[in-house]
C-alpha cells in the first residue's frame, strides 16, 4: 500500500520506522531522543541509539546515482541518500548493510560534496558508526594510506574502556604509506546522551580538538570544516602528534574520540579511544600553586606566602604583617600606620620612627651694602646707632632711640 508522505507523517502515533512511506525505494522515520530505527527494504538499516538527538527529526533513506569508489575502496551495489546530511549523532549511529562483499567489508560515506569516508568495523557485513548523514554504499575495502600505531584503538563505540584514566593531552602516532601529506580528523561522541554542548563546533569550524607539538611532520593547517582538525606534511617515516581539547573543553564524563586519518578525498575511519580531562584540567591555581588530581578531586598545593583561597582551586596572597607596625604586607596592601605628627615609617623594618626635633627659626644677620647690619635683636647704623626691632617707651610716650 502507497501513501503520501504527509498523510503517513499525520497518521504517526510512534517514532518507529514507517518504511513503505513515500514510495516503495524509499524508507523513512521520525527518531527522537529515545532513538529509533530505519530500515530500507533493499538491506541497508540505520539504528540511532538513545541520547544521539536532542529533538525528533525526520530521516530518510533513498536509492542514489552517486558513485563513491576511491582509490582502491571499491564500491559495491547502489548507493543510497541519508537524509538530512545536516544532521549530527552526538552518539554514533549503526549503518548496516545486507550485501555480500566477500573481502574486506567496507562502508563508505560521504557527508559532503567530496571527501569520503571508508568504515571497517566487521568481519562479516559492512557496518560503520557514523555520526553524521550523506550518501553512503557499501564496498570492498583496502589497505589503508595511513596506519593508527598508537594509542590501540577500538573498532566499534561499545569496545572504547570509558573507565580508563584521564588524559589532557592524547598522543597519536602515525605511519604513511606512499603519501607526504595527512589529514586528521577527531570527533568527539558523549557515550552517555547526556551532553548538550557541541562537542566539535558548530560547523563553521570542525576544533573539539586541536593538534599541539609534533614530532615528524609539520603543521600545515588547523581547524577546519569537513571534519578535519589538522593537516600535516611528513617529514619522516612515523610522525607524533599531541592532540589538545579545544572547543570541548574542560569535559564532565568521559567522551570517544574517533581518529579519521587520509588524504585528499579519501580518510579511513582508524577506531576510536576514550578521552576524558582529569579535574585540574586548565586549573592554575591563580597562577601560585599546583594543581594535583587524587580519585577525580582536585586541590591545590599553594606556593609560600599563598593559602587556599575563598574561590575553589584558588590560591590567595597570605598578608606578611607580624613584627611590623607599618608598611607593605607583600600583597599589595599595608601593615597599619604611623602618627604623621610625630613618627614616620621606616619601610626597611617596618617600624613607626619618632620625626627629628624641629630646626631653629631664628633669623639671621644682614650687611648693607654701605655697611649697615640688619637683623635681630638690633640694626646698627652708619653713625654708630642701634636701633631695635622693639620700641622703648620714653617718658614722652614717643619711640626711644639711644645714640652711641
Amino acid at each position: 500500500m502507497a501513501f503520501s508522505l504527509r498523510s503517513c507523517l499525520l497518521a504517526s502515533t510512534t517514532l518507529a520506522a514507517l518504511t513503505g512511506c513515500g514510495g516503495s525505494n524509499t524508507a523513512d522515520a521520525l527518531i527522537g531522543p529515545e532513538g529509533g530505527v530505519v530500515a530500507h527494504d533493499d538491506g541497508v538499516t540505520l539504528t540511532v541509539p538513545a541520547g544521539a538527538l536532542l529533538v525528533t527529526r525526520q530521516i530518510i533513506i533513498r536509492p542514489s546515482d552517486e558513485k563513491l569508489s576511491r582509490g582502491n575502496f571499491e564500491q559495491v551495489g547502489d548507493a543510497y541518500l541519508i537524509e538530512p546530511r545536516d544532521l549530527e549523532f552526538r552518539v554514533p549511529a549503526e549503518l548496516t548493510f545486507d550485501t555480500d562483499v566477500s573481502e574486506k567489508p567496507t562502508v563508505l560515506l560521504k557527508p559532503g560534496e567530496t571527501r569520503v569516508i571508508a568504515y571497517n568495523s566487521s568481519d562479516d557485513k559492512p557496518t560503520a558508526y557514523i555520526g553524521t548523514l550523506g550518501v553512503v554504499a557499501a564496498a570492498k575495502g583496502s589497505e589503508p594510506s595511513v596506519i593508527v600505531d598508537s594509542p590501540k584503538l577500538s573498532r566499534t563505540p561499545e569496545g572504547t574502556d570509558l573507565k580508563a584514566a584521564a588524559i589532557d593531552v592524547a598522543e597519536i602516532k602515525v605511519t604513511p604509506k606512499g603519501i607526504s601529506s595527512v589529514d586528521v580528523g577527531f570527533t568527539a561522541f558523549d557515550m552517555s546522551g547526556e551532553s548538550k554542548a557541541l562537542l566539535n563546533g558548530d560547523g563553521t569550524f570542525y576544533c573539539g580538538f586541536q593538534l599541539g607539538a609534533v614530532l615528524g611532520a609539520s603543521k600545515i593547517g588547523g581547524c577546519s570544516s569537513n571534519l578535519t582538525s589538522g593537516i600535516l606534511q611528513l617529514n619522516s617515516p612515523q610522525a607524533t602528534i599531541e592532540v589538545l581539547p579545544f572547543l570541548i573543553g574542560k569535559l564532565e564524563r568521559p567522551v570517544i574520540v574517533e581518529v579519521q586519518v587520509g588524504t585528499g578525498d579519501l580518510v579511513i575511519s582508524a577506531g576510536y579511544f576514550p578521552f576524558n580531562t582529569s579535574s585540574c584540567f586548565l586549573e592554575s591555581c591563580s597562577g601560585h600553586g599546583t594543581c594535583a588530581d587524587s580519585g577525580g578531586t582536585a586541590s591545590c598545593t599553594c606556593e609560600p606566602g599563598y593559602a587556599p583561597g575563598d574561590l575553589p582551586l584558588s590560591c590567595d596572597c597570605v598578608p606578611q604583617c607580624e613584627g611590623k607596625q607599618c608598611g607593605n604586607d607583600a600583597c599589595g596592601g599595608q601593615c597599619g600606620g604611623c602618627n604623621n605628627d610625630t613618627h614616620t615609617c621606616n619601610y626597611d623594618n617596618g617600624q613607626c620612627e619618632p620625626l627629628p626635633p624641629p630646626e631653629s627659626t631664628g633669623t639671621p644677620e644682614t650687611t648693607t651694602g654701605d655697611g649697615t647690619t640688619t637683623g635681630m635683636p638690633g640694626t646698627t647704623t652708619g653713625d654708630g646707632s642701634t636701633t631695635n626691632d622693639s620700641t622703648t617707651s620714653g617718658s614722652s610716650g614717643g619711640t626711644g632711640t639711644t645714640t652711641l
